[in-house]
């Protein structure tokens, strides 16, 4: 069963602690995304350092209008006025065909004037009742946390989220609560047995190379359209493909265009599958927020039933092909957020050099108008590149003493250093867990969380909790505070732990320090870890007398950055946004 989305936001904050400054970065934020973000600010105004009063400002058009004032006289101040004016900008701001194809309807603030049944309160019920399914946007009300139980019990039906608006991960949250809303169970994958899809996990990797290989070997004998997909996020000139003034982007008018190649003679993809061997080739570009009007007209055109292969990671968001590549190249160390995005579905994925790749195409097959593919052996299956059967996780649980503050959220370039460990490892372990005593800290991941059996017993008692939590024989271990990850160096503790047949194998820098958090343990060590822990022992190290350890000097990769302190990690942060 489908799970039910998040509809309700309330953004949650002390008085004065920067909930509408927060709201503004949000926009920003999704926006960038490509969602459309209608509804209502509140624009703090101060005069000499007082807050004096507040205009409202409509989000589709940036029109303002004064919306609350206070009296200021000396060193007295006065209580809030409300004004006609910016309620009136407030409520059209709010009416249905202001908001008609938001995805996102913000309301800054929903206060004590809403409990009263009075100033937005009307419009946030009609917006909550409003919708079918597939189109009800998501609402998120500005509230002040003393209130945030009674706004709560208004809308008791409603399936409900808080977030804090001083926590950075919190835009992350509703960025991901939006991506849900629109891939949901409201709106069912199209199932397209004849579409083989190519995706990609970066770019440059040989993804139309190997459509133009599918293309010549089954289009002599069979009619197959060729289908290239650039999916925007918004059309404001920064293509990520031709950089800015390249006109992909900013070109399209409404949300979607389809366009046919009739040209096979161009270094264009579209020209390279026209040529390649497609009976017609088509090009659909399209709105991030409008993929599934955009398919249902490339459909119109080309019918449910024809056999096809598609270039396109998002399109497999709201598409079930028959069968799913993803392209790679060895080295490749971060993969694109719409790669992330569809990794999970990915039936193969096919390490390419531009010129070669590492499938047999007879495996592929197109039998009676469906793409699949031969099963392969299990030596087979990892050399191609199918995750890691093993756990990776990630300790998460530290007190943070000597960083002053919680270094699992700290960010770099944007992103919090237990987001940036998870994409690391992504895409390479079967499973990946969170070993963390704050679930809802961490929820945003969407990953399983295991608390420990007995807190505050430090590390060595979330190893053990997250190995009786594991799915498989072979964990690998890593701290919160890594840096950055080298999946070589942990592939060669992998193959150590199976050949050496070691129940823990840990790094050692050669100085007579050893790494326990960058380590991998097989899930048999939980008999003398649970010995250490009943005995009243906290220390990794004494676990290794009790058990086959096997040490690996890091060599040449010299000493993992652990990042401990906050001098360790504006250091790091520089080289990572290149100021060093």
């Amino acid at each position: 069963m489908a799970s039910i989305q998040k509809r309700l936001i309330l953004w949650t904050g002390e008085r004065h602690c920067g909930k509408s400054t927060s709201v503004a970065k949000l926009v920003r934020a999704v926006r960038k995304e490509g969602f459309d973000v209608a509804g209502v600010l509140a624009a703090s105004l101060y005069r000499d350092g007082k807050l004096v009063g507040f205009d409202a400002v409509d989000l589709r058009n940036g029109k303002r209008a004064p919306l609350a004032r206070r009296k200021i006289d000396g060193n007295k101040i006065g209580p809030f006025s409300f004004i006609a004016d910016g309620l009136k900008l407030g409520n059209a701001a709010l009416s249905i065909t202001r908001i008609k194809s938001a995805d996102l309807i913000i309301v800054d603030e929903f206060g004590p004037l809403e409990l009263r049944n009075d100033g937005w309160r009307k419009k946030v019920d009609l917006l909550l009742a409003a919708g079918s399914p597939k189109s009800r946007p998501v609402i998120l009300l500005v509230v002040r946390q003393e209130l945030a139980r009674q706004v709560r019990q208004l809308y008791p039906d409603i399936p409900c989220q808080r977030l804090f608006a001083t926590r950075p991960e919190s835009i992350d949250k509703v960025i991901s609560i939006l991506r849900k809303q629109r891939t949901g169970a409201g709106n069912k994958m199209i199932k397209l047995d004849g579409m083989l899809m190519i995706g990609s996990m970066g770019a440059n990797v040989g993804k139309t190379e190997l459509a133009c290989a599918l293309l010549g070997k089954f289009g002599r004998n069979r009619n197959i359209i060729g289908i290239k997909v650039t999916t925007i996020k918004a059309k404001d000139g920064r293509c990520p493909r031709g950089g800015r003034g390249c006109g992909v982007c900013s070109s399209l008018e409404g949300e979607y265009c389809v366009t046919e190649e009739t040209n096979s003679s161009s270094y264009k993809d579209t020209a390279r599958l026209l040529s390649a061997g497609a009976s017609r080739v088509f090009w659909l570009r399209v709105m991030r927020t409008h993929l599934k009007e955009g398919l249902d007209a490339l459909l119109e055109i080309i019918g449910r039933n024809t056999v096809s292969i598609c270039e396109s990671n998002s399109l497999r968001q709201v598409v079930e092909p028959g069968l799913f590549l993803m392209v790679d190249k060895p080295g490749l160390r971060r993969w694109k957020s719409s790669a992330r995005d569809v990794r999970k579905y990915v039936d193969r994925i096919v390490f390419s050099n531009h010129r070669d790749f590492d499938i047999d195409l007879d495996r592929i097959k197109l039998i009676d108008g469906k793409w699949t593919i031969e099963d392969v052996g299990k030596r087979e299956r990892k050399r191609q590149g199918v995750p890691i059967k093993a756990t990776a996780i990630i300790v998460a649980g530290g007190s943070s003493r000597r960083m002053g503050t919680d270094k699992s959220l700290l960010l770099v370039k944007g992103r919090s250093m237990i987001e940036r460990i998870f994409e690391q490892l992504d895409g390479y372990f079967e499973q990946i867990l969170i070993s963390a005593n704050n679930k809802k800290k961490f929820a945003f991941l969407g990953l399983e969380i295991v608390p420990d059996k007995i807190p505050n017993q430090g590390p060595l008692m979330g190893i053990a909790s997250a190995l009786e939590a594991s799915a498989n024989e072979v964990n690998f271990v890593v701290a919160c505070d890594i840096g950055h990850i080298e999946m070589g160096f942990v592939r060669k503790l992998l193959r150590e732990i199976v050949r050496s047949k070691a129940d823990i194998v840990v790094p050692t820098s050669g100085n007579g320090k050893y790494e326990p958090l960058f380590a991998v343990y097989r899930k048999n060590a939980l008999e003398a870890i649970n010995k250490v822990l009943s005995s009243g022992g906290r220390r990794i190290s004494d676990v290794f007398a009790l058990c086959k350890v096997k040490f690996i000097e890091l060599g040449d990769r010299g000493q993992l950055i652990n990042l401990n302190t906050m001098a360790e990690y504006e250091e790091f942060e520089k080289k990572c946004s290149g100021r060093v």
